[in-house]
């Protein structure tokens, strides 16, 4: 891969893409993110920051040194966490940001546009049988509406693209309050973690197989517009909490069943990615044993 586009770029999946990118000796880097102050963007003379908050395309393609680009990596999105997640405008307004990106890249000839997505949109599913939703349901129901409008829009533009539905990633790093950095918060703290029954299958991932896939994925020829990025052995939700609590010493911290059953109901065929290790070849490098103890011991 000679150029790529990544924006998000100053988030925690994006600063880690980069980092790949640079050891994989990606010529040129467009990193885009809304602010780089407190940047932990790796400094290399491939790497070209550039401030947007992607309302402005025209403005910003102005910005971005003309070239064949490879692959474009949109990975912004505001409202992940926070009250910010349950607001049906900044999530509308994330859809919105996608379609220009999407734009953008059929107008630079971009290769390949790689948009990131979330095992979140799954949730939307079990909406029919639920009489009250959480703001979680807001963010998975907009990345599931986001990634239906990108197929059709790139589809009609004739633009090469791929969603990719990332499951839950955890690493040193990650101290986004997702499950794996909230259990190790709270555990750390010596305070409780507490969780619903659990009992639904899930799936981990450690942050430096995502990035693998990920970047395997723009620099491959593939078959498919949508893939799954996850471990590869997805378990029940408790087994995972327990085994965190385990290496910690401290399974009397994590509390399952304390909080009610949000009625979310995920399958274990959701977690398939056995398409994606066809298409890119092996990923994953450590066990979720091996990669939680390593996370722990850096967090």
């Amino acid at each position: 891969m000679k150029a790529a586009i990544v924006t998000g770029a100053n988030g925690f999946i994006g600063r880690e893409l980069i980092r790949k990118l640079i050891e994989n000796k990606t010529e040129r880097i467009i990193a885009i993110d809304i602010a780089f102050s407190g940047s932990e963007v790796l400094e290399n003379p491939a790497v070209i920051k550039i401030q947007s908050d992607l309302s402005d395309m025209e403005t910003l393609l102005r910005s971005v040194p003309v070239q064949d680009y490879d692959a474009f990596y949109h990975l912004a999105w505001r409202g992940v966490n926070g009250s910010e997640k349950a607001d049906p405008l900044i999530q509308l307004e994330n859809e919105k940001i996608v379609l220009r990106c999407a734009a953008a890249a059929k107008q630079m000839n971009c290769k390949k546009f790689l948009c990131a997505g979330t095992i979140a949109e799954q949730s939307v599913h079990s909406l029919t049988d639920l009489t009250s939703a959480s703001g979680g349901m807001m963010y998975g129901a907009a990345k599931y509406c986001t990634q239906i409008m990108l197929e059709t829009y790139c589809k009609n533009i004739q633009q090469d693209f791929v969603w990719m539905q990332f499951s839950n990633i955890y690493g040193p790093n990650n101290k986004t309050g997702n499950l794996v950095s909230y259990t190790i918060s709270q555990l750390k703290n010596n305070q409780e973690a507490t969780f619903g029954p659990a009992v639904q299958p899930y799936d981990f991932i450690y942050v430096d197989d995502l990035i693998e896939a990920v970047y395997r994925l723009g620099n491959s020829a593939v078959r498919y517009n949508q893939y799954f990025i996850g471990s590869g052995e997805p378990r029940l939700l408790k087994d995972y909490l327990l085994e965190i609590g385990c290496v910690f010493g401290k399974e009397e911290l994590i509390r399952i069943g304390v909080r009610p059953d949000d009625g979310i109901k995920y399958t274990m065929d959701m977690f398939d990615t056995s398409r994606l290790a066809a298409d890119i070849g092996e990923y994953t490098s450590m066990s979720f044993s091996e990669a939680i103890r390593y996370t722990i011991e850096n967090y």
